[in-house]
């Protein structure tokens, strides 16, 4: 395996990871407010499921498709830019 190919099978990898992660977070958080009365959690288990099919396929994806997928996953778990205390603004 030449350094691209470790790269790019690292690299999917680490999206692979992301979008399992926020199934995850996704079913753990459905659970809790379930437990809290608050909300019906099937809904958030089939998108779950969708999460992890994407995952398991991530490197037949197209790659704006994964670009997409991996992104709201990071926004999901926390893991962006999107957060207020990792934002980068430019200063003038």
């Amino acid at each position: 395996m030449n350094a691209h190919e470790r790269r790019r099978s690292a690299a999917l990898r680490t999206d692979r990871e992301t979008v399992l992660a926020a199934a995850a977070r996704l079913r753990h958080e459905a659970v809790q407010a379930h437990y809290a009365g608050l909300a019906r959690p099937e809904f958030a288990f089939g998108l779950a499921s969708i999460l992890e099919l994407l995952a398991l396929r991530v490197a037949d994806l197209d790659p704006d498709v994964r670009a997409h997928v991996v992104r709201v996953a990071r926004e999901m778990t926390g893991d962006g830019l999107d957060q207020p205390s990792v934002r980068r603004t430019r200063r003038r």
